[in-house]
């Protein structure tokens, strides 16, 4: 493969101080960056290097998109948004609808999300639909098989996930990670995860977790929305004395905590005192169902890290992460150059080591997982600003430093 240089008028480095290098630079071979720095020296430093420079491109690690939902792409108006309530009602009555036709509108998000400068996905899978299309795909995929199951007797339904999660071990490879998720407290039995969690060790786990208010009554025992559900499903509930026995699910786990819209101080401090927790936050999502949009500033005090997410297409307009992105720029009540880093680093090396990835930021060692962006601006904060209010789609996209993606343009020898 050999040594190979990549530049740009702007590099964005996504580490924690958000460095942003004029006219920088990253040195990789064999899938991994070896050096960053100032484009011009790293050439005259490695002479031997094939190099390109993109003079009118931001250069930064690629985009990872840390949950999202591909079996359930081709939904456009079939469920009901406003409430969460209805939103779950609905899915239980159309879901069978929007998953027909399902693979010509999962391989379409797979090319909206390399389109949009995106290497990394964590992929909730319910039934194992996306499975083959995602083990094909040139992205780079944690793949959590969906655990659901409310009933006590939890024997079918654990059969039934280590069937499904049996194929995805099956399809591992340097690019595709075998995970578990546990959907969420209303929708699987204590007994059943337990069983689940202790029999398959998983590198990450993800759950959603107090999405709404309605869930939060049910775990604290006021009935709500769910007093009835199960019933009228037929049914029986999964019991859990509070929220934190639910998370006590997850003691020692690296955990992508979703939503977390109504999780209060204390459920918080209880998560990142038991276990290893990112909070995906999914803004669009979240007002759509809930109407509302998380309070970032109580995570932040918290101590828990935030990353951001599309969730699928069941819950939101489009998988977009860059619409996504301007999105929570436009909500977050901060000063705006102050939640920019906050918003671009929720993205890129926040989102990819909540997955149990080494990548979303130039830095050697990690994972030459590259996007570059068309970029006219100044190689400076305010220039990034106007980047991510105007950027559509990638230019190109760079993945275990090969092009997959976007205007191929070869590196040249010197």
């Amino acid at each position: 493969m050999g040594l190979k240089i990549l530049g740009a008028k702007c590099a964005l480095v996504c580490n924690p101080s958000f460095d942003i290098l004029p006219n920088g630079g990253v040195l990789f071979e064999g899938g991994r960056i070896l050096e960053v720095g100032d484009y011009a020296k790293l050439c005259t430093k490695h002479p031997s290097a094939k190099a390109h420079f993109y003079k009118n491109a931001l250069l930064m690690p690629a985009l990872a998109n840390p949950h999202i939902h591909f079996e359930f792409a081709g939904q456009k108006n079939n469920f009901s948004y406003g409430s969460f309530e209805g939103w779950l009602s609905s899915v239980m009555s159309n879901r069978s609808q929007v998953l027909k036709k399902a693979t010509a509108h999962m391989q379409k998000a797979v090319c909206e999300q390399l389109m949009q400068g995106v290497a990394s996905v964590g992929a909730i899978s319910s039934y194992g639909l996306d499975r083959p299309i995602l083990k094909e795909s040139p992205l780079r995929v944690v793949f959590f098989d969906e655990l659901i199951g409310a009933n006590a007797d939890i024997t079918p339904a654990f059969e039934a996930f280590s069937k499904r999660h049996a194929l995805s071990l099956e399809c591992q490879s340097a690019k595709f990670t075998p995970a578990i998720a546990i959907h969420a407290p209303y929708s699987v039995h204590k007994d059943l995860a337990k069983q689940v969690l202790s029999t398959y060790k998983s590198p990450v786990v993800s759950t959603h977790f107090l999405e709404s208010k309605a869930e939060l009554d049910f775990l604290e025992g006021r009935g709500g929305y769910f007093k009835d559900f199960y019933a009228k499903h037929g049914l029986s509930a999964p019991h859990y004395v509070s929220p934190l026995e639910f998370l006590d699910l997850f003691q020692g786990q690296k955990l992508l905590l979703v939503h977390a819209m109504f999780a209060t101080k204390v459920h918080l401090q209880h998560v990142k005192e038991s276990a290893h927790p990112t909070l995906i936050s999914c803004p669009r999502s979240n007002r759509l169902l809930s109407g509302k949009l998380l309070d970032f500033k109580q995570v932040n005090k918290a101590g828990v890290k935030i990353a951001l997410a599309t969730d699928g297409a069941s819950s939101n307009a489009n998988t977009l992460l860059l619409e996504e992105l301007r999105i929570a720029l436009f909500a977050l009540n901060v000063p705006l150059l102050e939640a920019l880093p906050q918003i671009l680093l929720g993205a890129t090396l926040r989102a990819s080591h909540a997955l149990g990835l080494q990548g979303g930021s130039l830095q050697a060692g990690f994972l030459a997982d590259f996007a570059l962006f068309g970029f006219n601006s100044q190689p400076n904060l305010q220039g990034v600003l106007h980047w991510l209010l105007q950027a559509r789609r990638a230019q190109s996209l760079y993945i275990g430093g090969e092009w997959v993606w976007g205007s191929k343009r070869g590196f040249k020898a010197r």
